[in-house]
């Protein structure tokens, strides 16, 4: 059937109007950089920026939503279009990564931790000979802590400004790492968009509630069953935040913990095993493949039997490693290594045409068709990779630690993580290992203390704590603008423009909240653990000191997990049907199974039956039941914080630690 003109232009999208959208982008962005540090690091009370899809995001464009359609009601052309709507939450949802997790709650309280807490740990003698001046806003030459770094922790007076130039100048010099790090996850991105997205078809389960939100909803959020899903969360976070102010009203517990069940010796040493129940981790992983899903509490629920039968036997790690979880870290750490590979692998002939495309063997068909040509990606990743590793010698770092460092981080570490989310729905990204961790396995002699001064640094800002990790919401990104048809080279600009906005506002805003409050009375984790972690760590070894190790246990364990990634990915591709995936196996450490298996048995046990008796119809029928329990859920979190902060009430348990 040939369509006609009308027909044609009547399918075409509305208009898309910049200004306005970037003005709502702008503030959109401003606002969730406030509430998401408000929240998190003053009010203490619920993490809502931190994931990988931030619940203050989804509250916030929800409300968008219902005013826009007001707006639409009043008159069409005032309403925002789907395209408009996915430009809005891009940016949100940066502002509330950058905010969190993702970069600003890391980079800030990172370049004076050590200051302040150098006395009680000598590291004035142990670290200092070795920071750059323009590393720290403090000078490493004089006595600590400075002045500004005892009101940064205590207060600052009543009338004193800030040092704001200190700031500027040693933060602009991490921002420069921290942006060729986020260009080089925009390069990866657009060079894995076409191989997950159009030939593989991976669920990419995180997008679609905030997909059925900016297309307009009307169908779907008059759906009795989406409502359904929304009232179970909504009932359930309203009576224990009730019981939180008024002790009196019962609550119902959404986590259990069964470490007392292995309360002798020496199954008391077995690691974190708890049941947390979370409706928007059902609602999120019953989206997701039932082999994956399966893989995933299986795999984990196999380690902890695992860490069971060891501690029985007397099989411990080492000193420092007093338990057998121990054994399944280095496990999953060489599965890492080994699904990375998998990854790349399963894209071969995709990346053989990227390669041909960027030394111009072959032409790419449409480049409009991606954020940048595959050329200018390719290329631009290796830059990025080059500037890094400049900008690590530059700061003390042997070239060849900087390049094992970051090689690892994006190409190991990013890479799983991404797999993680697009085809997992994993909400928290997390791993079980860092860099330091691999190429340390046996003894730390490898590593200079200069080295050890810049990776601890590194470590902190970067490559331990990977929730908000940027390539996940670049993917999340891309795969949105193709649901709305959004111009590539509109969505580039969106993301480069939305981060440095969410970077700018999240500076500001952090930093002026340490010298209003006191850091020390503000999130303990940000400013008095995570910030000093690797310099407490690294101590030890700084003059020439060795881990008590048993030198064999480390690279054992993680070649059997690397042998054992490689055998399950063998088995999947070579046997259709097979039920396990490597990627279950790989993050069965990491600290996104370990809060959320119990979640995914349970959205196995719901799908798997549905599935084989009510086929895919079923599916499609519940399928916003289940969108209905994520936003629920995510909308008490939003809303519980918002009462904390205003007027100090005490907010409930969510059961995403």
């Amino acid at each position: 059937m040939i369509e006609s003109p009308q027909t044609v232009a009547s399918s075409a999208p509305p208009p898309f109007r910049a200004g306005r959208t970037l003005l709502v982008g702008i503030f959109g962005t401003l606002l969730v950089s406030a509430i998401v540090a408000s929240a998190e690091l003053v009010a203490q009370t619920i993490q809502i920026g931190m994931m990988q899809l931030p619940p203050a995001a989804i509250a916030l464009l929800f409300g968008l939503a219902l005013v826009n359609r007001v707006l639409g009601w009043m008159n069409p052309r005032w309403a925002l279009s789907s395209r408009e709507m996915a430009v809005v939450f891009i940016m949100m949802a940066l502002g509330a990564l950058m905010a969190s997790r993702g970069l600003m709650e890391r980079l800030i309280p990172i370049q004076v931790g050590v200051s302040y807490f150098a006395p009680a740990n000598n590291w004035d003698k142990i670290y200092f000979p070795y920071i750059q001046p323009f590393m720290v806003p403090w000078d490493p030459s004089a006595t600590q802590p400075e002045t500004q770094v005892q009101w940064f922790f205590q207060g600052i007076p009543y009338g004193t400004t800030p040092p704001w130039q200190n700031w500027l100048t040693s933060s602009a010099n991490w921002l420069m790492l921290a942006g060729a790090v986020f260009f080089a996850f925009l390069c990866m991105s657009t060079l894995l968009r076409k191989q997950w997205v159009e030939n593989e078809r991976l669920p990419f389960p995180l997008v679609q509630l905030p997909l059925e939100i900016m297309r307009g909803g009307g169908e779907f959020l008059g759906n009795r069953w989406f409502w359904f899903g929304v009232l179970i969360p909504v009932l359930v976070f309203t009576l224990n935040g009730l019981h939180k102010n008024f002790p009196t009203i019962p609550e119902i517990t959404l986590n259990y913990p069964l470490k007392p069940l292995f309360a002798n010796p020496p199954l008391d040493r077995i690691s974190t095993f708890t049941i947390y129940l979370s409706f928007a981790a059902v609602g999120f992983f019953f989206l997701i493949p039932t082999e994956l899903l399966f893989s995933f509490w299986f795999f984990y629920l196999l380690s902890k039997a695992q860490e069971i039968i060891s501690l029985s036997l007397g099989l411990e790690m080492d000193a420092r490693h007093a338990s057998a979880g121990a054994i399944i870290k280095w496990e999953c750490s060489g599965a890492f290594f080994a699904l990375a590979g998998y990854i790349l692998y399963t894209a071969r002939h995709h990346l053989r045409d990227v390669w041909q495309i960027a030394i111009g063997r072959k032409r790419q068909e449409n480049p409009r068709e991606e954020m940048m040509s595959y050329r200018v990606a390719f290329w631009g990743l290796w830059i990025a990779l080059f500037f890094i590793v400049f900008w690590c010698m530059r700061m003390g770092m042997s070239p060849w630690v900087a390049l094992a460092v970051f090689g690892i981080y994006l190409f190991v570490q990013g890479l799983v993580m991404a797999r993680c989310t697009a085809e997992g729905g994993l909400l928290i990204t997390e791993g079980c290992f860092t860099p330091m961790d691999i190429f340390t396995m046996e003894k730390y002699a490898l590593l200079s203390p200069r080295n050890l001064t810049v990776m601890a640094f590194v470590d902190g800002l970067f490559t331990r704590d990977l929730r908000g990790i940027t390539i996940t919401g670049f993917l999340d990104a891309q795969k949105i603008g193709d649901e709305v048809r959004l111009q590539r080279r509109t969505l580039f600009k969106t993301l480069v423009f939305g981060l440095v906005l969410a970077v700018g506002c999240a500076f500001v805003i952090q930093l002026w909240l340490p010298y209003q409050y006191g850091a020390l009375n503000l999130y303990s984790y940000v400013y008095q653990s995570a910030s000093v972690q690797f310099f407490r760590e690294n101590a030890p070894f700084m003059s020439g000191g060795q881990d008590a190790s048993i030198p064999w246990m480390r690279p054992a364990f993680f070649l059997i997990g690397l042998l054992s990634t490689v055998l399950i990915a063998a088995l999947r591709t070579h046997f259709t049907g097979f039920p396990l995936h490597p990627l279950g196996f790989a993050m069965s450490a990491s600290w996104g199974v370990v809060i959320l298996w119990f979640s995914m048995l349970v959205a196995w046990l719901v799908k798997a039956p549905l599935l084989r008796y009510g086929g895919m119809a079923m599916f499609r029928r519940v399928r916003p039941f289940f969108l209905g329990m994520i936003f629920g859920e995510f909308a008490m979190a939003f809303l519980w914080a918002i009462l904390a902060m205003v007027w100090n009430v005490q907010a409930p348990d969510f059961p995403w630690p």
